[in-house]
């Protein structure tokens, strides 16, 4: 901006002021009176100007300098910004042990350049990360893309560390490609203990042991009791298991033998036309043989797979080899209509039920055996369990 001072033309007839003419951004003239003459007078010699004017012309010169100055800087055009910025920064560049450092890594874009930035978690050296993430991007006024990820870091050793120096590639459909470069971030990282050495006073030594007081005597009674009450129900619960004969109520119960003809019998009634009914049936029919040997000759065969019922047949001295070879043909043609979807015919069902019944009758003891003492009630439960399983 020119200032020009320059005097009005001559009015000797007339009083008036001197101006003050300042030549503006582009030729804009602003003009400012300044002064004031005495009509009249030869010299053209200001008179003694009012107070108030000057201190006016003083205000307003600076603010019409500034807003020339910023018109020119308004005017002046925004340098372009590259297709794709990279910036790196930290949150603090002096820690303590155990501070917790954010560490943020942005890349400014335009929305059709594509970026490739290693993960820049992996040359971070001398940090522990505690925790990392990336915010949504966000599209800025501009339309450029900014993207941020973050990292928290914690030091926990006393020194000079540097968070090295990111390197990216960029690139957009029309060819242009590039490289970013963040420069190293010096990070100083302090001990919390005084600098000169001094004695910390705010750290105070463990207490003394405290002997804590035990509860009364009851609390070892109690004790004593739930565990002698834990014993009796053991002893009870092992008594119930492996108890014969007579139940709970001092009642004897049926014979195995007994139960499984009652259920033999029971089950001749079954539909065999109805397929459903005539597998259910060959399930009941074997969980009830089973339900007997394991009564009779105390094998567990409810819990057995056929293979394993015949390989220990041997061991029942009380069963004589015909039967065993009975009870072995009966089991073989339960399990095909069971798991192999055999379809049994008419007198393939009859001979099954007599093989049943056969064996059960050619192994019950006879009245001088000695052998005609209750036994447990289960082959009933079987029955049932057996019919809901098919």
């Amino acid at each position: 901006m020119a200032v020009h001072s320059r005097p009005q033309a001559r009015c000797p007839a007339r009083s008036g002021w001197t101006g003050l003419t300042l030549i503006g951004h582009k030729g804009r003239i602003i003009r400012i009176r300044s002064g004031w003459f005495a009509a009249g007078a030869a010299s053209r010699q200001p008179a003694r100007r009012p107070p108030a004017v000057s201190a006016v012309a003083v205000v307003l010169l600076p603010l019409l300098l500034a807003c020339s100055a910023g018109g020119e800087q308004a005017d002046t055009p925004e340098a372009p910004k590259p297709p794709a910025e990279l910036r790196a920064a930290v949150d603090r560049s002096t820690a303590t042990t155990g501070d917790l450092i954010r560490y943020e890594v942005e890349i400014e874009r335009d929305p059709e350049v594509s970026i490739e930035l290693p993960d820049p978690g992996v040359d971070i050296a001398g940090f522990r990360i505690v925790d990392l993430g990336r915010e949504p991007a966000v599209t800025l006024a501009s339309g450029r893309i900014l993207e941020r990820r973050w990292f928290q870091l914690r030091a926990d050793l006393v020194g000079s560390y540097t968070l090295p120096a990111l390197s990216a590639a960029y690139s957009d459909p029309g060819g242009d490609a590039g490289d970013l470069r963040t420069p190293e971030i010096p990070v100083e990282v302090e001990s919390v203990l005084p600098a000169d050495g001094t004695e910390v006073t705010d750290i105070r030594d463990i207490k003394p042991l405290r002997r804590v007081e035990t509860a009364g005597q009851w609390l070892w009674w109690i004790g004593l009791a739930a565990a002698l009450l834990a014993a009796a129900l053991a002893a009870w619960w092992w008594r119930r298991r492996r108890r014969r004969g007579t139940g709970a109520s001092g009642t004897p119960r049926i014979p195995p033998w007994d139960l499984a003809i009652r259920d033999l019998e029971r089950l001749r009634s079954t539909d065999f036309s109805n397929l459903r009914e005539l597998r259910r049936y060959h399930f009941a029919v074997s969980a009830v043989v089973r339900a007997y040997v394991e009564g009779r000759f105390g094998l567990n065969a409810t819990d057995l797979t056929t293979e394993e019922i015949l390989s220990r047949m041997g061991g029942l001295i009380r069963l004589d080899p015909n039967q065993a070879r009975r009870l072995e043909r009966f089991l073989l043609a339960t399990d095909q209509v069971k798991f192999a979807a055999h379809l049994p015919r008419p007198e393939e069902i009859e001979r099954t039920w007599e093989q049943a019944m056969g064996f059960v009758q050619a192994t019950r003891p006879g009245d001088d055996d000695g052998e005609g003492r209750a036994m447990p009630d289960e082959a009933s439960s079987e029955l049932d369990r057996a019919g809901k399983a098919a």
